[in-house]
């Protein structure tokens, strides 16, 4: 009898089981490009520059996860650099002007945070919820947002960041910043939220299909105001962890960041059509995405090749992924 034999896993079962994952080339995508920089540069993993690329790592992730909460819903929010901009601005702005500690000025940034999510929430349902109409608030919203942003500061940075407020996300905790543990604890918090929590799987039910999630009872209004608050509050944490990073609050701070919050997502096995979400792919594909970077300035190519790279790399992502669908 067969019932009481052990299965036995062989190396290309589990070979076949991965490429089924997602995420699956985002891995491959950075497996090379590590084989590539330990090639050309043997100290590449050193402790200091893994400690840097930590760093910009989870600010990239952190968008990342905001766009990827959008995608889920069934839109696409190019709001998402102007916000945390404007969030990183806001907190600076109280501690630089207003001699603010770094308590309230961490609740000031993500509450600024959380209002421009409310504000693009609203004003998406007024406009119809999906698609078009979340691609056009928020290019609306965004506009909107850089202009109060340049306003604030009259295009100067503030400095004055409060010692207290750097700590939270630049202190060594195993050798990694302490940021980059707040990210890892946002995932978890989102793994849960899609995995367990009612307004998780409403929000992939509505990405993956409006009108019938809507014909079941699922809120359009609850979903997408819901969503767009927490991609603001996202959005908001990586500017504050941006302004960590750079210890000032910069007027051009996210001006990249729409191009890094689509690059993430999908890279990391997102796909645009809505109600899937993969959130250690984004992780990955940020991954993927800082080495690029890094691997840039190490090699010293000209600034105006990563835009071009990061397209590439996009459009390698999206071109794998498709074939890996149509094998399977």
């Amino acid at each position: 009898m067969n019932s009481g034999r052990t299965k036995v896993f062989r190396i290309s079962d589990i070979w076949i089981a991965a490429q089924k994952s997602s995420m699956f080339n985002a891995v491959i995508i950075v497996l090379v490009l590590l084989t590539i920089m330990l090639v050309l540069k043997p100290n590449y993993l050193s402790g200091e520059n893994v400690y840097q690329l930590t760093k910009v790592l989870t600010v990239t992730a952190l968008i990342g996860f905001s766009q990827m909460i959008c995608i889920a819903s069934g839109g696409l929010n190019v709001s998402v650099g102007a916000t945390g901009a404007l969030c990183a601005i806001l907190a600076g702005g109280s501690m630089d002007a207003l001699n603010m500690g770094a308590p309230l000025a961490l609740v000031i940034g993500l509450l600024g945070g959380a209002a421009c999510g409310l504000i693009n929430g609203l004003l998406i349902f007024r406009a119809g919820g999906v698609g078009v109409a979340f691609f056009l608030t928020t290019l609306a919203t965004m506009s909107v947002f850089q202009g109060i942003n340049y306003t604030i500061t009259s295009g100067s940075p503030f400095y004055g960041i409060k010692p207290g407020f750097l700590a939270i996300g630049d202190t060594k905790l195993l050798g990694l910043p302490s940021s980059f543990f707040i990210m890892l604890a946002v995932a978890f918090f989102l793994v849960f939220m899609f995995r367990k929590m009612i307004i998780g799987r409403q929000i992939l039910a509505f990405g993956a299909n409006s009108k019938s999630s809507e014909l079941y009872g699922v809120s359009k209004f609850k979903v997408v105001v819901i969503s767009s608050v927490i991609a603001g509050i996202l959005a908001a944490i990586a500017g504050m962890m941006a302004l960590i990073r750079i210890e000032a609050a910069q007027p051009s701070m996210g001006s990249d960041w729409m191009l890094l919050s689509f690059a993430a997502t999908l890279i990391g096995g997102t796909r645009l059509t809505g109600g899937k979400v993969n959130v250690m792919g984004v992780i990955v594909g940020a991954t993927a995405l800082t080495i690029i970077n890094n691997a840039l300035i190490h090699l010293k190519v000209d600034v105006y090749w990563k835009a071009l790279i990061y397209g590439l790399v996009i459009l390698l992502a999206c071109t794998m992924d498709r074939l890996r669908y149509v094998r399977k």
